[in-house]
C-alpha cells in the first residue's frame, strides 16, 4: 500500500509544481504591480510555478487588448462587461480582483475646481451641475454614465491623454472618474490635478482577468488559483496591503456615496 502512495505522490508532484508561463502587460504608471503580484502569489499558493514575461514596460491599454486578441499576451485585467465576456478571442475568469473597489469612482478635477461639488448629496444634484466626464473609447463607464443621464466625452486612442485634457478643459471635459484603487497613484503621477474631496460614485462591477484563447488551459488554472486565494484570505490581504492607507487619505467613510444604476 505504501508503495502505491509513494508512486502516486511522485506522479502528482510534477503536475502540482508545473510551470505556468505568462506574458503580461505592464504600464508606465505602475498600475500593473498589484495584478502581477496577485497572480504570482495565487498560483504559488495553488501549487504552481509562475514564469512571468513582460514584453514591454509601457503598453497603451488598447495595444494590450489587441495583443491579447492576437495571442501575444496571456491575459489582461479589464472591467467585466457582457460585451467582453462574449468576445470569441478570450475567456473571462469570473473572479473579482478588487472586491468591487474599482467600481467606487472618485473624480480628478482641475485644482481650481475642488469645491465645485461640495453641495452635491444626490444623483440629481450631480446631474444639475451639468458637468462632463471624460472617458476612454467604449469604456463600460460610458454606459454607466449615460444610463444615469450624465454627460460624457469619449477619447479614442491612448486614454492617458485625458489627464491633460481635464486640466485644460479640452472638449469641455470637467473631470476624469477613477477607481478607488487607482486615484491616489494617478494624483501622484499628475500633480496638476486634484482629487475631488466630497463624493464617491458607485456602480456594481469589478476587474477580472481575460485570458487569451491561445492558452486555453490557462483560464481554469487561474480561476482555481483565484478562488483558493479568496478562500485563504490572500486576496483580502493583498488588497489591504496595497490600499489600506488610501481609505484614510481619501476620507472614504465620510464621503457622500452616490449609487449609480449599472446597465447589463
Amino acid at each position: 500500500m505504501w508503495k502505491l502512495v509513494v508512486i502516486l505522490s511522485l506522479l502528482s508532484a510534477p503536475l502540482m509544481a508545473a510551470n505556468v508561463e505568462l506574458r503580461l502587460p505592464a504600464y508606465s504608471d505602475d498600475s500593473h504591480i498589484f495584478y502581477h503580484e496577485l497572480l504570482e502569489q495565487a498560483l504559488l499558493e495553488a501549487g504552481h510555478q509562475p514564469v512571468i514575461d513582460v514584453p514591454s514596460s509601457n503598453l497603451p491599454q488598447k495595444r494590450a487588448e489587441s495583443m491579447l486578441r492576437n495571442g501575444q499576451l496571456s491575459l489582461v485585467w479589464l472591467l467585466a462587461s457582457a460585451e467582453r465576456d462574449k468576445d470569441p478571442n478570450f475567456t473571462p475568469v469570473r473572479v473579482g480582483l478588487t472586491n468591487g473597489l474599482i467600481g467606487h469612482r472618485l473624480l480628478l478635477v482641475p485644482r481650481s475646481e475642488v469645491d465645485a461639488y461640495r453641495f452635491v448629496n444626490t444623483l440629481e444634484d450631480f446631474q444639475k451641475l451639468d458637468k462632463t466626464g471624460g472617458f476612454g473609447k467604449n469604456w463600460f463607464d460610458v454606459d454607466v454614465w449615460q444610463a444615469n443621464k450624465l454627460k460624457t466625452v469619449e477619447v479614442d486612442g491612448e486614454w492617458r491623454r485625458l489627464y491633460k485634457m481635464v486640466a485644460n478643459h479640452k472638449r469641455g471635459i470637467d473631470y476624469f472618474s477613477r477607481g478607488f484603487t487607482e486615484i491616489v497613484n494617478d494624483s501622484l503621477q499628475h500633480p496638476y490635478l486634484a482629487i475631488e474631496p466630497y463624493l464617491i460614485l458607485q456602480y456594481e462591477r469589478d476587474f477580472q482577468f481575460y485570458v487569451s484563447n491561445s492558452q486555453p488551459e490557462l483560464a481554469a488554472i487561474i480561476e482555481d488559483a483565484l478562488k483558493k486565494a479568496e478562500d485563504s484570505g490572500l486576496l483580502d490581504k493583498l488588497i489591504e496591503e496595497y490600499w489600506r492607507e488610501d481609505f484614510d487619505l481619501l476620507n472614504y467613510r465620510r464621503r457622500v456615496k452616490i449609487e449609480l444604476a449599472t446597465p447589463n
